[in-house]
């Protein structure tokens, strides 16, 4: 049962709905605000900023803001100086990192060079993996170290994270060379900070002192540790109002921990519990699309939005037969919307990964759609198979390029050595020459040959079938997986997109002039990411929250993509249903959800998400 909250008389603030108002009007003591996609929680906070220091006379030193990135820090700080019509006001603004770093400065002395950059963490986490390597004599599982790391540190050690032998080992040798070099990381700072609050009392009490009244936006994406500091921060007057929605709790993978919310109500049981239930931002068919979807999950807290707008139209599903036609559907419909007056930064794309943007980003170039990509894009044309397919293509044209040859000669393994391989410029018959005195590799280097003039007459598409199938190039790939421990199916989405890529080529030179083009304007795309006005976003799931638009296209909402085939235990899948919830309601008046029949040469079926859009399910998901 909600609590009555502890504000005075209501005040007059008529740019506030009701529950607005008891949010921003909260007196004292913890408070937490249930704020669903466009409900107005940045208006609140700011509006509550202005309400404690003019009518409940705070002093504004008093008060910290906490928020998750240095942009959300900007923009809250920007739009709260602008309630106050004022150019400055002493409030702390920061990010949690940011926030501790300035107390372990003071206590520490802690220099900005004594942090690990993200290339400097990203080199010695590779050092560590070596490490590992040569005392297990194997190689590790090809797994993202730092994120391990930093879950495990977020979480405030190994329970719950990891049971494997090997991520201890790869955590400790880590560690170890850290400390050798006299440095720490940024989730270090959260660990330090938990420490020097635990062990030394009268230096959390300064700072107790100092900040009595807390406020955190996006509380739903807190860490364990990151919770544990602020609840010794807040003491015992847990003057703490947080404001946050569970329903779009999606960096589980990098540490957040998802329960955060219900865990704040029973940590806090006098706490008051305000919900923003209206929706400023999305039409009524979107608000009811995105809530159909989000009410399957169990591990949530009620709450049913409404919408102000009625305009827009109703949420449109659409069946594409591949990845190509999908690509195709989209770009012409982007193109239509801006022919018909909608400004490009009013329409995105949103799809799982970076990598399913690849088609999407050739598509667009096609139609000279401008776009930017929020993340760094996937190069699909750098992968090592399309580049192995790039060497095979060369020779079959004629190239004899030394690195070519020594690129594709042993993929698959045709036993050729190096050796044989001196001269800058390669030909078969050096190979025979070399060779002259072993029929059987002989036999091995005729066949090549043959492969590589069959090759030459063909289209693109058939050449790279004919590689695949035909020379051992798949089998190959088999073995690569194995060997580097990867899924296979990651490598089959890297060939299904080249063989896409393919179709239309009449020629291996096109295909490959086509590539370096493909690869340069992503190239320059990325000097220019800062240059957002005037140009279609491009945006993976994660990158989409907090932000807005017109008109979305979501795309690959096919079951394996969204939600992720890693996906498997009960609370994976609900973070992935939170994470295609996140992506809807981005969405303003126009929301289309695009799904292919066909993938990596198999049928698909449509993402469980969308088909509970459906009145009647279309094919079962299997």
């Amino acid at each position: 049962m909600e609590k009555k909250h502890s504000g005075g008389e209501r005040p007059p603030l008529s740019d506030f709905n009701e529950a607005q108002r008891e949010a921003v009007c909260h007196r004292e003591g913890p408070c937490m605000v249930l704020a669903g996609p466009g409900s107005g929680k940045t208006a609140v906070i700011t509006g509550r900023l202005e309400w404690m220091i003019r009518h409940f006379r705070i002093r504004p030193e008093e008060i910290l803001v906490i928020t998750f990135t240095k942009y959300a820090v900007k923009e809250m700080k920007e739009r709260f100086l602008a309630r106050m019509g004022l150019k400055h006001c002493p409030v702390t603004f920061g990010t949690f990192h940011g926030i501790y770093y300035g107390m372990l400065r003071q206590i520490y002395h802690l220099a900005p060079d004594q942090i690990l950059t993200e290339e400097e963490q990203k080199a010695m986490a590779e050092a560590a993996v070596r490490d590992v390597e040569r005392e297990n004599r194997k190689r590790p599982k090809d797994k993202d170290v730092l994120l391990m790391i930093g879950k495990v540190k977020n979480n405030g050690g190994f329970s719950g994270i990891t049971d494997d032998p090997e991520d201890r080992q790869i955590y400790h040798a880590y560690e170890k060379r850290k400390k050798e070099a006299g440095r720490i990381d940024f989730d270090d700072m959260l660990l330090l900070c938990y420490q020097l609050f635990c062990r030394q009392p009268q230096i959390l009490k300064k700072w107790q002192e100092r900040y009595p009244y807390i406020l955190i936006d996006e509380f739903q994406d807190s860490s364990k540790i990151q919770y544990e500091i602020i609840k010794l921060l807040a003491g015992k007057r847990a003057n703490l109002f947080v404001v946050g929605d569970d329903d779009q709790a999606i960096y589980g993978f990098r540490g957040a921990t998802p329960g955060i919310m219900k865990q704040f109500m029973e940590d806090f049981p006098q706490a008051s519990l305000v919900r923003l239930s209206v929706n400023y931002r999305s039409s009524a068919f979107i608000v009811q699309a995105s809530g159909k979807v989000i009410r399957k999950n169990k591990f949530r807290f009620s709450k049913d939005l409404e919408a102000v707008h009625d305009r827009g139209k109703p949420v449109h599903v659409q069946e594409l037969k591949d990845m190509e036609q999908e690509a195709e559907y989209v770009a012409a419909a982007a193109k239509k919307k801006l022919e018909e007056g909608v400004p490009p930064e009013e329409i995105a794309v949103i799809f799982r990964t970076v990598q399913d943007a690849s088609m999407v980003m050739s598509a667009f170039m096609n139609r000279g759609i401008p776009f930017f990509m929020k993340e760094k894009a996937f190069h699909l044309f750098e992968h090592f198979i399309a580049e192995d397919m790039k060497a095979y293509f060369r020779i079959a044209m004629g190239e004899r390029n030394r690195s070519d040859f020594l690129r594709v000669i042993n993929r698959p393994n045709r036993y050729i050595s190096r050796s044989a391989l001196e001269k800058e410029r390669t030909d078969f018959e050096d190979l025979k020459l070399f060779y002259c005195d072993k029929e059987w590799m002989l036999d091995r280097i005729d066949a090549f040959e043959e492969d590589m003039e069959a090759v030459s007459r063909m289209a693109p598409y058939a050449a790279f079938q004919f590689l695949l199938k035909k020379t051992g190039y798949q089998e190959y790939l088999k073995e690569y997986s194995q060997k580097m421990q990867l899924e296979e199916a990651e490598l089959t989405e890297i060939v299904d997109e080249l063989a896409q890529s393919m179709k239309k080529m009449d020629t291996m030179k096109e295909w490959i002039e086509f590539t370096q083009v493909y690869t340069d304007r992503i190239r320059q795309m990325e000097k220019e990411e800062k240059f957002t006005k005037g140009k279609t976003a491009l945006l993976t799931m994660h990158g989409a929250k907090g932000l807005e638009y017109r008109c979305v296209y979501i795309i690959e909402a096919q079951e394996g993509s969204i939600p992720h085939r890693k996906a498997i235990v009960e609370e994976e899948i609900e973070e992935e249903r939170r994470l295609f919830y996140v992506a809807m309601t981005r969405a303003k008046e126009e929301l289309s959800i695009c799904y292919v029949k066909e993938k990596n040469g198999k049928e698909v079926y449509p993402s469980r998400f969308v088909q509970e859009l459906f009145t009647r399910p279309r094919q079962e998901a299997r």
